[in-house]
């Protein structure tokens, strides 16, 4: 704990075979700089073509809160009331638009863009390293884990816990038993490929002939759904979000039962990931292995693992490699 060492992944990789991996921002950014933003709010409300205008800002204001999906929520249910009541609801429409549009070319301006991810063989690889994994747990909201996982074999060798129907997959609550070997996929703070509608159920997006999801994100949405995605906010607001989405806190609570050895990649488990932290502890997976890069100062490491430490010694032993000797470093 008090040194700058890092081991090498392929020293301790073994006693990580078939484990569960928690994959954090970190992992996106190896891929695409861009996805180092600081708030997608922020990128919103400066945004070069439509940006979130002062009533869109208003009201996020009002609703105290940075997260997209929760004011598109509020406003899809106002809509519809206003509409059962024979009541002018174009007011309301506007700002739904404008809004959607705004977070649709925020995360477009940030993503990797289809045809990178597919020329670059990033995809492939990334997919091959996941199927070690009985469980890959994220808490980002970007394509890249639904794109690989789709890359080759229309998705064989994992499971989300939705099933298919002739429209969409959805998830169903009473229906969440997988039969069989596969990787577990379960998206801790939901996803662009992820829409919720007015009655709560969650479901996913397909992707469009001649089109892929992220073209077509915030482009498609009618007034009964919106994008299931925690983008923004403390721990206590995300943990709110979540629990107020069948999908979102059965996903957290598999993670909160996790058992056996974690791999934790380029995940920061800061302050506003204090939800995941208390998840990793009511679990008490172990050991835990918990990558740090090594382009860090030796002051830096040290005290990255002492603080780690103090959140997580209590529940398990903890390792610490170079993130990148990583396969998905």
């Amino acid at each position: 704990m008090n040194d700058e060492k890092l081991l090498s992944w392929q020293d301790i990789k073994n006693d990580f075979s078939g484990s569960g991996i928690l994959l954090g921002n970190g992992f996106s950014c190896a891929v695409w700089g861009k996805f180092q933003y600081p708030s997608l709010y922020e990128k919103a409300c400066v945004a070069s073509e439509h940006p979130l205008s002062k009533e869109d800002q208003d009201l996020f204001k009002a609703l105290e809160t940075k997260n997209f999906e929760k004011v598109l929520l509020a406003l899809s249910t106002a809509r519809m009331i206003n509409k059962l009541l024979d009541k002018d609801y174009s007011v309301i429409k506007e700002r739904y638009e404008s809004i959607k549009s705004a977070l649709g070319y925020a995360v477009r301006s940030v993503h990797i863009p289809w045809k990178n991810a597919t020329e670059s063989g990033v995809l492939n690889n990334i997919r091959r390293e996941l199927l070690n994994y009985k469980f890959v747990y994220s808490t980002n909201y970007d394509l890249l884990i639904y794109w690989a996982v789709m890359s080759e074999s229309d998705g064989d060798g994992f499971k989300d816990y939705f099933f298919q129907t002739k429209a969409n997959n959805y998830f169903d609550i009473t229906n969440t038993e997988i039969h069989g070997d596969a990787t577990k996929i379960l998206y801790l703070h939901g996803g662009l490929h992820l829409d919720r509608s007015t009655s709560g159920q969650t479901i996913k997006r397909k992707q469009e002939e001649n089109t892929n999801l992220l073209d077509s994100f915030g482009k498609g949405w009618s007034g009964g759904t919106v994008p299931l995605l925690i983008a923004e906010g403390d721990a206590k607001d995300k943990l709110k979000s979540i629990y107020s989405s069948d999908y979102l806190s059965f996903a957290y609570a598999q993670f909160a039962q996790h058992k056996g050895a974690l791999v934790v990649f380029e995940h920061s488990l800061g302050d506003s990931e204090q939800h995941i932290v208390d998840a990793i502890k009511r679990a008490k997976p172990s050991p835990i292995a918990i990558s740090i890069s090594r382009n860090k100062s030796p002051e830096e490491i040290i005290h990255i693992k002492a603080e780690l430490h103090k959140k997580l010694d209590e529940a398990s032993k903890l390792v610490f490699f170079d993130a990148e000797t990583h396969p998905l470093g």
